[in-house]
């Protein structure tokens, strides 16, 4: 007997019901069984990470300034460098490297090999997580920069180049010393293409300056500003033709008010020397007393120098009275003699005022920091009397009396932001007392503009004069040893530092 209509409808709907369900069974449970009976991706993997281990700046051949980057890679990752990126700021003169997957960790420039460098101004350094962003402040022509790989070694390249706006007669001149008054500051601009725009800072700040062409592609910027005495300035332009092409000039003048002249006098080494101003520019420093000899650098009317000795040397019109000189930069070198003043020379206070805690016939410093005179005294009688450079503004040394309290023959000074205003990491610092946390007095190699306010809070000295009343004064520093440390038997030499 046939089966009816209804049955066949019934039959349909259980058999589509089944399918249903096993289709849901299907989609809820096979990702369980795919995790059973087949492999699981593999967890995502953890970037690789490149350890910056070295940095270098230098000039190559005369011809292109060379910033190296140099790296460890991961172990699976062989002579391999990092990824990086390259982005060019025109409007801030300042070219950045970005660097993915990389640490830099304590790895910073070497101070001298930037301020060395023609074509960098300044080299900053940033870590957030695993970016390291390098940026290079730049100077001279604003060429692109060329990028070389080697390994796991990079290397930015910064070639000059003469077809970009070039900057002359520059006023006032590049460390020259001015009246501190109303002053104009200038440039002239030359460039190969007509000038599109030009951008002024002064003292870090940018300001608007008055451009007139003078001659097709020949321009001459200027601006007027009234200078304080005892400080100095900088001035950055950045000029763009065009074409887009784009050089910086940066230079530094300082203002000071003319110091009297006085004759030479027969006690004028009392004091282990005499001080003289130069007073020209481009002076040369031989390192004898000859014109024929190696040239070790150019001193300029801000250099105040130290003369040791009189000596007679090659005769240059007629005049054959060389100078020795300490330093600063160059001690021992000589300086012709016309080209020196002799200047006011360094004396002890008028109102001598002994602290309470020296003893009669014990060594202390006095140093005057509006005359920017250092003094040794033995008691109430001044032993020796000197130049030296100070704090600078926003970075001043400490007023007050005060017992050193650790002696080395050197160290290495490093510091930034926000402690200084500029970073400095100074190796091999001679002669070093410290008398309040990182506050010192210490030699120089790095200026002669002594008289100055020209240091990071510490005082520096001549590296003779300095030598000097390291060895005069407490505490004593066994033969055998690079540094001691104040005690009660052995207690520092008592500073006293005022206005």
């Amino acid at each position: 007997m046939a089966e009816s209509p209804a049955k066949k409808w019934l039959y349909l709907a259980l058999f589509f019901s089944f399918l249903f369900f096993l289709s849901s069974i299907t989609f809820y449970y096979l990702p369980v069984i795919q995790g059973r009976f087949f492999d699981t991706p593999p967890p995502a993997e953890q970037p690789k990470i490149f350890v910056l281990t070295g940095l270098s700046c230098g000039l190559k051949e005369n011809s292109y300034s060379e910033v190296g980057f140099h790296f460890r890679p991961p172990n699976n990752l062989n002579d391999q460098a990092p990824p990086y990126g390259i982005r060019n700021l025109v409007d801030e003169a300042k070219t950045e490297i970005i660097f993915q997957d990389t640490t830099g960790g304590d790895i910073r420039f070497d101070y001298e090999q930037i301020a060395e460098n023609p074509l960098i101004e300044e080299v900053l350094q940033e870590q957030i997580g695993e970016t390291l962003t390098i940026a290079i402040k730049r100077k001279g022509p604003f060429t692109p920069a060329e990028v070389v790989t080697e390994g796991s070694s990079i290397w930015l390249r910064l070639p000059p180049n003469d077809s970009y706006p070039t900057f002359s007669e520059l006023e006032p001149k590049p460390d020259s010393v001015v009246f501190p008054s109303w002053q104009k500051i200038s440039a002239q601009i030359t460039t190969k293409a007509a000038l599109e725009k030009s951008q002024v800072f002064f003292q870090g700040n940018q300001l608007t300056a008055e451009i007139k062409e003078i001659s097709p592609n020949v321009y001459r910027l200027e601006f007027n500003e009234k200078l304080a005495p005892e400080q100095d300035y900088n001035v950055k332009i950045i000029a763009s033709d065009i074409n887009g092409k784009t050089s910086v000039q940066i230079w530094e003048f300082s203002a000071q008010r003319p110091l009297a002249r006085m004759s030479t006098d027969s006690d004028r080494f009392k004091y282990l020397g005499w001080w003289g101003q130069i007073n020209a520019d481009v002076v040369p420093v031989m390192e004898e007393p000859t014109t024929q000899s190696k040239q070790l650098d150019t001193f300029s009317t801000i250099h105040r120098i130290k003369v040791l000795k009189e000596v007679s040397g090659e005769s240059v019109n007629q005049n054959n009275l060389w100078l020795q000189i300490d330093g600063g930069k160059h001690p021992g070198a000589y300086i012709f003699s016309a080209y020196v003043d002799y200047i006011q020379q360094p004396e002890p206070p008028q109102n001598l005022t002994i602290p309470s805690d020296v003893k009669p016939g014990e060594y202390w410093i006095d140093t005057d920091l509006t005359k920017k005179v250092l003094t040794l005294y033995q008691y109430d009688t001044p032993v020796f009397a000197t130049y030296v450079a100070t704090g600078r503004p926003g970075n001043s040394t400490v007023i007050g009396t005060y017992r050193v309290w650790y002696k080395l023959l050197k160290t290495r000074m490093r510091g930034g932001p926000p402690v200084v205003a500029s970073p400095y990491d100074l190796p091999n610092v001679p002669y070093v007392m410290y008398y309040y946390y990182g506050y010192g007095v210490h030699g120089t190699y790095w200026h002669d503009k002594f008289g100055t306010r020209q240091s990071s809070g510490c005082t520096n000295l001549t590296q003779g004069d300095a030598k000097y009343v390291f060895e005069k004064t407490t505490p004593v520093l066994p033969e055998e040893q690079n540094s001691i440390m104040s005690s009660e038997t052995n207690p520092g030499v008592v500073m006293n530092n005022h206005y």
